[in-house]
This record gives C-alpha cells, structure tokens and sequence, in this order.
C-alpha cells in the first residue's frame, strides 16, 4: 500500500474481439506502462497475470472477468480468486455491488476467505457509497470506484464521479482508488489532491481504438452530439419526435396515417408530421443531424424502398422512401421496418445495451421480430430478417394471412387473443349466463379489455393469456434452439397490459426447450418507451453516423 500511495496504476486489459487480445500483446503493454513510471498495474485472468509477473516485481491488483447475460462480473467466487493469488497477484479485487447474481459466492465471504486462507489485501469494486460503506463494514482493504456509471442504478454517469469520491474520502476510513473515466493527466493529479490513495487507468493509456474514438469525436462534435429525428409510420397513425442520444424524446407530432386514401394520404401524412417536428425544435435552435424512417412492412433499408407492405397500409408496396425524403429534407436519412426499429430501440435506449445477441418480438396486430448479433442488427437482403411469425408451429394448422397455415401468427396476435377469449367466455356463458361480448371489429379495445379481466383474475381471460403464452413458447423455444440468444425481448400491444404474460412465456419455453433446465432461457418485457418506434428509427441515424 505504502508503494503505491500517491502513485499511477495502469490496468492492461482488452475487450473480446479487440485486436489487443492476446497474452503476448498485454504483457508488452504492461511492461512499457512500467517503463513509463507505473507503479502497479491490473490485470485480468490468470494467464495475462502470470505472464507479466515474470517481467516486473510491481504491485498487481487481480481480476477475473466473467460475462453472464451480457453483464460483467469482477472475480465471481473464491476459486477465481485462489487461481489470481497463484499465478501472481498481489491484491484481489471483487465485484462489492449490490447486484444479484444467480452463481458464484457472496463477496462478503470472499473476503474472508482471501484474508484467512491466502493472505492477500482485498480491493472493493463498487458503483455506490452505499455499497463502499457495506464493503469497508465486511473488511474490505481498499475501495475501488471501478463500476460507477456501470450498473444499472449509476447508468448515465459518463464521467468521473468527483462527489462519490469526496464521500469515500470523508466516510469510508479506507484508502480509496479512484479508477472509471479517468482520461487525463490533470484528472489524474485532481483525484490525488482530493484524497484518493491511487488512481488506475486503463482505456486512456493502453487501448488505441478509444483513444482514436476521442479524437475522431472530438473532430466532429457537431455529429456526435446532435439529436437525430425520427418517425413511426404505422396503420393507425404517423409519429415523429426528436431524439437524443439517450433516447429522450421530445417535440412529439402525431397525425392520422390516412391508409384508407392509399399511398400519397400516407405519404403526405409523413411529410407534415416531419415538417411539424423540424418547426418546432427549430424554434428551439435544435436541428438534427438525420432522419430515422421506420415503417411497416418488410423495408429494403440499402435502397429506402417499402419492398412489401401489409394490408395496414394499402398501395404502399414498392414506394421510394428515400427519393420522398430527398425532395423533402435536407437531411441523410435511413430507414427500417417497425420490428427492426423495436429492436435497434432496445439496443441502444434499452435492455439490449447490455446484450450481444438477443431477439426481440413485437406483438399487436401480428408477430414482428428483430435479430441482433453481435450488437448489429441483421436485416436481411430485402429486409425480411427476423419474420418470426411465419415460422410453422402446426401443420396444416390454422389460415395465417400469408397464404399459408398453422404459423406462430395465426396462433399469437390481437385476433387469436380475442378468438381464445371468446370461445373460453362463450363456455362459461353456457355454464354460469354471464359473460361479456368481445367483437372482433373492435381488437384494440378488446385485447384492453381482456389485459384488465386477467389482471383482475377472470378465469377465461387467464386461460386466454395462458394458451397464447403456450404456442408463443413455441415459436421461442425454436428461437433458442437455432441462434441461442442471450435473450428475447417482447413488447407490443398484446402484452402492455397484462405483464405476466412474458413470464409465463418465459416458464413454458423453458418447459420445452432442448437442455431447457441447463441454460434457463431468458424472456424479458422490453423497457423501451411508447415511441420505440420513433426511438429505433432515430438509433438507425446514430448506428451509421
């Protein structure tokens, strides 16, 4: 402690896929760090550790990552901890947040055992102060503000937290390392002279993508700060609003698709709804950067146009949204169906932000799905990737309006919903002469309707919910088995109002999925807004600029 007191630790680590990589590769960057004036270094997994060792006598602060559910863990168990202490590290640090974790052992025990059984100091990571004073309080040798801005309750805090680490300072009675978002020398000398005992960097001194990153946005502010539009053409209605880069909306405009009038009603629609937001933020000195166009129906994104359109929207197969937006607004503007959209929402604004890979269904009038690998979303040549509802779950099943039978849509929308109900509740007409009439003219109303009866416990709407919970298992079981996603997200209409539909989904999928009890599927609700779809188109404007 006395070596490093006052003094730069550099942490030589590589993300999964970076060119960096490789246990050569770091142990040439952890000694030139050395060479630099480091006085200690952290590194991650034993490999990388006992590598260096053999090259410095320096102080190592041991990690080892492990990844679940698109999560980071820092040193998961005692086991993790004993191979660290074996292949060289000097301290130990652990993940003290207050996040749950289905495997692994609780740090507090950790603890322990590091100081009895191997003798070595230990290093809190931490997000918050309550989770430093819980980690000092279970004796704890240093705290870490490792993963502020990194869990769920500090996410947004994109910058070093000065305020946490004057309370360390003052409340904990531990030294304190300021590491997390530290990106320059004077940053470095500010945490020193405001009490941390030593400050570690990492991405700033070791990794060259992020620094050339800094630069290149540096060199165009204008471009990565500026909101994008973005627009939601649907059957019902046109929506647009402008976005920024956390996925706040704001200057919402919403008009009357009118598809009944056919292409240029809708197409005009468009136009004034874009016309009304750019006016307003205007007003307001905001100008975005791009426009985002998400619509129904399958969207051949390299060549903005509508490849094919659903009945939604009558006449507007094969129309050219990009030369309609070039005419219009001077602005670049990219586009995608409202599925995709939903998914490049949760990417960016949502529970994807964690995930690599994850699939996610929206569900209203049919099945819309998106497909996310390696945190890009694939679309497919002509932009039909992700038609999860087509998939066969009987054959020669129920008509689906494809054209052909027994798809996980004839058995999973707003019309199979009030189908279900409405033979359950017929049923118990029969039996008991009361009953409330479900039309299918008025689907919107009634999936509201049915959403309310099972959420205050009806017997037919719960067995309505239940049996669509079932066949959608279905169509996810065979998700899981074919891309093996970290997750799949669902959101639409269908499930808004009645929650615990996903986490029967969730249930059933498991039930049936091959090895189910082994890799317990994850089936979460999205947490993407009511403007997903404006959200989405805007995040296809983001994912290219």
């Amino acid at each position: 402690m006395d070596q490093i007191k006052g003094r730069l630790l550099v942490s030589c680590q590589a993300s999964p896929g970076d060119p960096l990589e490789q246990t050569e590769t770091i142990r040439r960057i952890a000694l030139a760090t050395v060479q630099g004036g480091a006085a200690g270094l952290r590194l991650n997994g034993c490999e990388h550790i006992a590598a260096v060792r053999q090259g410095t006598d320096l102080p190592i602060i041991g990690i080892e990552k492990q990844s679940m559910n698109g999560k980071i863990r820092i040193t998961p168990d005692f086991a993790s901890a004993a191979k660290l202490a074996a292949a060289g590290a000097d301290i130990i640090a652990l993940d003290c947040t207050n996040r749950i974790w289905p495997t692994g052992d609780a740090w507090q025990e950790c603890i322990q055992r590091i100081h009895s059984e191997l003798n070595l100091p230990v290093m809190a990571d931490i997000a918050t102060l309550d989770e430093a004073m819980a980690a000092a309080a279970n004796g704890a040798d240093m705290i870490g503000m490792t993963l502020n801005g990194y869990t769920e309750e500090t996410r947004g805090n994109n910058s070093f937290s000065w305020q946490l680490l004057a309370d360390l300072v003052q409340q904990s009675g531990k030294p304190i390392i300021a590491e997390g978002h530290i990106t320059t020398p004077a940053e470095a000398r500010r945490a020193i002279q405001n009490g941390a005992w030593s400050v570690v960097v990492g991405s700033a001194i070791t990794r060259p993508g992020v620094i050339t990153s800094r630069f290149v946005e540096a060199m165009t502010p204008q471009i990565s700060k500026a909101p994008a539009i973005g627009v939601d053409i649907g059957g019902t209605f046109v929506k647009a609003g402008i976005v920024d880069r956390e996925g706040c909306v704001s200057f919402v405009n919403r008009l009357p698709t009118g598809a009944s009038e056919g292409q240029a009603a809708i197409a005009a629609a468009t136009a004034q709804t874009i016309e009304n937001v750019l006016a307003a933020a205007s007003k307001e000195g905001i100008h975005p950067v791009g426009l985002g166009i998400a619509s129904a129906g399958a969207i051949d994104a390299s060549r903005g146009i509508v490849f094919a359109a659903t009945d939604n929207l009558p006449g507007w197969t094969g129309f050219d949204l990009r030369t309609f937006a070039q005419e219009r607004f001077s602005l670049p503007t990219y586009f995608n169906n409202d599925a995709h959209a939903a998914a490049l929402a949760e990417l960016y604004f949502g529970l994807g932000r964690e995930l690599s890979d994850f699939v996610a269904l929206t569900i209203g009038t049919g099945i819309g799905g998106g497909v996310v690998s390696g945190g890009k979303l694939i679309r497919g040549q002509h932009g039909f990737a992700g038609t999860i509802g087509h998939q066969t779950i009987r054959f020669d099943g129920l008509a689906c309006n494809c054209g052909r039978f027994g798809c996980l849509e004839a058995y999973v929308s707003a019309a199979a919903l009030v189908r279900e109900y409405a033979v359950l509740a017929d049923i118990r007409m029969e039996q008991n002469r009361t009953a409330i009439s479900i039309t299918v003219e008025a689907q919107a109303q009634a999936v509201l309707e049915i959403s309310r009866l099972a959420s205050a416990g009806d017997p037919s709407a719960l067995k309505a919910y239940s049996n669509l919970a079932g066949y959608l298992a279905e169509g996810v079981a065979n998700i899981f088995n074919m891309l093996d996603p970290e997750m799949v997200i669902i959101s639409g209409g269908l499930v808004e109002g009645y929650s615990q539909f996903v986490s029967d989904v969730g249930k059933k999928t498991t039930d049936l999925l091959h090895f189910g009890a082994r890799r317990t599927p994850r089936v979460q609700l999205a947490t993407s807004t009511q403007y997903a779809g404006i959200q989405g188109a805007s995040a296809s404007v983001f994912e290219v600029l």
